[in-house]
């Protein structure tokens, strides 16, 4: 399939909250430097209002967390799979780190920018 097959339709804010509240594996994009760094993470979501917030674990050491030391600005991507479609979520913002708990840390974003796209497979 080439790029110029894929279709697809914005996602309003009850699709993009549907997407996020069905969880599973969300994308935690990085910068360090001008350099990218991806990391997949579990995350649970909580809604104030309409205002989602994402809450990540991680380990209180090692490179995500010290690339978040010095520039917290993220990007998560959460993706749900369907038959013939796929739905995209991305939630741009600051990742706000709690208070370091046994066995690690939390992460909390509070999306800026939240989109989401339904792409639909074309044969």
């Amino acid at each position: 399939m080439s790029m110029a097959e894929l279709r697809y339709q914005e996602l309003n804010l009850m699709q993009i909250l549907d997407v996020l509240r069905q969880g599973g594996v969300a994308r935690l994009a990085l910068s360090e430097d001008g350099q990218p760094y991806v990391v997949p993470m579990t995350f649970q979501l909580e809604v104030r209002r309409t205002q989602p917030v994402l809450h990540l674990a991680s380990p209180a050491a090692g490179r995500k967390m010290t690339i978040l030391r010095g520039n917290s600005r993220v990007c998560v991507e959460v993706e749900r799979p369907g038959c013939a479609w796929f739905d995209v979520v991305l939630a741009e913002g600051r990742a706000d780190l709690g208070a370091v708990q046994e066995p690690g840390v939390e992460i909390r974003v509070c999306p800026h920018a939240l989109s989401g796209r339904r792409f639909f497979l074309t044969s």
